[in-house]
């Protein structure tokens, strides 16, 4: 439930040509859009590039307002992709290059190019006349393994770092199925590598230890670690007169997805909705379950790759 876009730094200035598409940009890249920016090069460098593509002759506004996209870039909805430039190529065929290493989804590119790519969907700057369009952010989802997996692997497979909540995790078959399969994801066709997974149950009676839920994860089923570096289990306590522990999440660097139901497998005819948080809602839960302000931890176990 993420798309990817490589931004070309001339598409970028026009963007700040105009606060029309400035707003339309920091909206449609914010946390509750799907949208993110994939890194082709170190992000200083990309910077420095695009304000040299800006100049000296842009007006303070425009010069204010690309500057604070890029800031918005590096800190909102930046990929740790970092597929290289190849400065003998122009920038339409490294983004190719990146494409085929690992899949992206949007070329936002300056000039119009006829030549298409599979899988891929161009932006151009002559397009942001029309404005950008807003993508979905809230799918309704079957609650069987495969429509699960169509919902989450492009947040997965893009995002450095990923907390599942789910206060109900257990090794039984239709808890333990899906993560496996979500682990398998967060590495499967991943431009990131070395990502830190952490997986947040409640502390409540009768709950296994979370060290045999790590090894009914890494032990008991098969499981291939891929990119991932390490994976941790906790078992949270809910501090007195604090949040009620009951929602379920995936929270990363890139956003975070709310699965109304749950993370388990079900039959098929029943459906979840899954939303991508806002701003305000994202950093909420991000302080109470990946900063810990919300809970205590009774119980922790790690294994490192």
């Amino acid at each position: 439930m993420l798309v990817e876009h490589f931004v070309e730094p001339d598409f970028l200035v026009n963007v700040a040509n105009s606060r029309r598409n400035y707003e339309d940009f920091l909206r449609e890249f914010s946390r509750q859009s799907p949208r993110v920016i994939g890194k082709l090069q170190k992000f200083s460098d990309f910077r420095t590039k695009t304000l040299l593509v800006q100049g000296d002759q842009a007006t303070e506004d425009e010069h204010t307002m690309l500057l604070e996209i890029l800031n918005f870039i590096e800190e909102k909805c930046l990929v740790d992709r970092d597929s290289g430039i190849d400065d003998s190529k122009n920038f339409f065929e490294n983004c190719v290059l990146a494409h085929r290493q690992c899949p992206s989804h949007i070329f936002c590119l300056n000039e119009k190019i006829e030549e298409s790519v599979d899988g891929v969907n161009m932006l151009f700057s002559a397009d942001l006349n029309n404005g950008i369009q807003t993508l979905a952010n809230q799918k309704l989802v079957q609650k069987d393994l495969v429509k699960m997996a169509e919902v989450a692997v492009d947040f997965l497979r893009l995002s450095s770092y990923i907390y599942f909540v789910d206060p109900y995790f257990s090794h039984r078959r239709n808890m333990l199925l899906p993560m496996l399969m979500f682990l398998k994801l967060c590495s499967a066709n991943s431009p990131v590598n070395n990502k830190t997974i952490t997986i947040l149950v409640k502390d409540r009676p009768a709950q296994p230890s979370a060290q045999y839920l790590l090894d009914a994860i890494t032990k008991h089923v098969e499981f291939s670690a891929g990119g991932i570096k390490s994976l941790s289990i906790k078992t949270l306590l809910e501090k007195p007169d604090g949040e009620a522990f009951h929602n379920r999440y995936m929270i990363s660097d890139l956003g975070a997805l709310l699965w109304g139901i749950g993370l388990d497998e079900r039959h098929s005819e029943v459906n979840d909705d899954v939303v991508m948080l806002n701003e305000e809602l994202f950093t909420k839960r991000y302080e109470q379950y990946c900063e810990l302000q919300a809970f205590d931890v009774a119980d922790s176990a790690t294994i490192m790759f």
